[in-house]
Protein backbone atom coordinates (compact mmCIF):
# COMPACT_ATOMS: atom_id res chain seq x y z
CA UNK A 1 0.00 0.00 0.00
CA UNK A 2 1.43 3.33 -1.06
CA UNK A 3 0.16 6.54 0.52
CA UNK A 4 1.26 9.71 -1.30
CA UNK A 5 3.33 12.13 0.72
CA UNK A 6 0.89 14.87 -0.25
CA UNK A 7 -1.47 13.19 2.22
CA UNK A 8 1.15 12.71 4.94
CA UNK A 9 2.92 16.07 5.01
CA UNK A 10 -0.21 18.19 5.76
CA UNK A 11 -0.79 16.15 8.91
CA UNK A 12 2.73 17.00 10.08
CA UNK A 13 2.18 20.66 9.17
CA UNK A 14 -1.03 20.81 11.20
CA UNK A 15 0.74 19.16 14.13
CA UNK A 16 3.60 21.66 13.87
CA UNK A 17 1.24 24.66 13.85
CA UNK A 18 -0.74 23.36 16.81
CA UNK A 19 2.44 22.60 18.75
CA UNK A 20 3.83 26.06 17.98
CA UNK A 21 0.64 27.63 19.33
CA UNK A 22 0.90 25.54 22.49
CA UNK A 23 4.60 26.26 22.85
CA UNK A 24 4.23 30.03 22.72
CA UNK A 25 1.09 30.03 24.83
CA UNK A 26 2.69 28.15 27.72
CA UNK A 27 5.90 30.27 27.60
CA UNK A 28 8.15 27.63 29.15
CA UNK A 29 11.10 28.28 31.41
CA UNK A 30 13.40 25.87 29.58
CA UNK A 31 12.72 26.66 25.93
CA UNK A 32 14.79 23.97 24.22
CA UNK A 33 14.24 21.17 26.74
CA UNK A 34 10.46 21.36 26.33
CA UNK A 35 8.39 18.43 25.04
CA UNK A 36 6.49 20.65 22.60
CA UNK A 37 9.72 22.03 21.14
CA UNK A 38 11.03 18.52 20.58
CA UNK A 39 7.80 17.48 18.90
CA UNK A 40 7.94 20.57 16.65
CA UNK A 41 11.49 19.74 15.56
CA UNK A 42 10.50 16.12 15.07
CA UNK A 43 7.52 17.10 12.89
CA UNK A 44 9.73 19.22 10.63
CA UNK A 45 12.36 16.48 10.42
CA UNK A 46 9.75 13.84 9.60
CA UNK A 47 8.25 16.09 6.91
CA UNK A 48 11.61 16.27 5.15
CA UNK A 49 12.27 12.55 5.60
CA UNK A 50 8.83 11.75 4.19
CA UNK A 51 9.45 13.86 1.10
CA UNK A 52 12.97 12.55 0.56
CA UNK A 53 11.89 8.93 0.98
CA UNK A 54 8.59 9.40 -0.85
CA UNK A 55 9.03 6.55 -3.30
CA UNK A 56 10.17 4.04 -0.67
CA UNK A 57 7.79 1.42 0.74
CA UNK A 58 7.65 3.17 4.13
CA UNK A 59 4.70 5.43 3.33
CA UNK A 60 2.29 3.51 5.55
CA UNK A 61 4.71 3.77 8.47
CA UNK A 62 5.08 7.52 7.95
CA UNK A 63 1.31 7.93 7.67
CA UNK A 64 0.73 6.05 10.92
CA UNK A 65 3.49 8.07 12.57
CA UNK A 66 1.86 11.30 11.35
CA UNK A 67 -1.48 10.22 12.80
CA UNK A 68 0.22 9.35 16.09
CA UNK A 69 1.95 12.76 16.07
CA UNK A 70 -1.38 14.52 15.54
CA UNK A 71 -3.03 12.44 18.26
CA UNK A 72 -0.26 13.28 20.71
CA UNK A 73 -0.57 16.94 19.78
CA UNK A 74 -4.31 16.88 20.46
CA UNK A 75 -3.69 15.10 23.76
CA UNK A 76 -1.20 17.79 24.80
CA UNK A 77 -3.65 20.47 23.66
CA UNK A 78 -6.27 19.01 25.96
CA UNK A 79 -3.93 19.04 28.95
CA UNK A 80 -2.52 22.54 28.57
CA UNK A 81 -2.33 24.74 31.64
CA UNK A 82 -4.56 27.81 31.70
CA UNK A 83 -3.14 30.90 29.92
CA UNK A 84 -0.97 33.30 31.89
CA UNK A 85 -2.12 36.87 32.20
Amino acid sequence: MHIPYSAIVPVFIVSFIMLAFQYFRTDPERRVMNLRFGLMVGAVALMFITVLMGNMPFSLVFFLLALFWLGLTLYLFRHMPPPRH
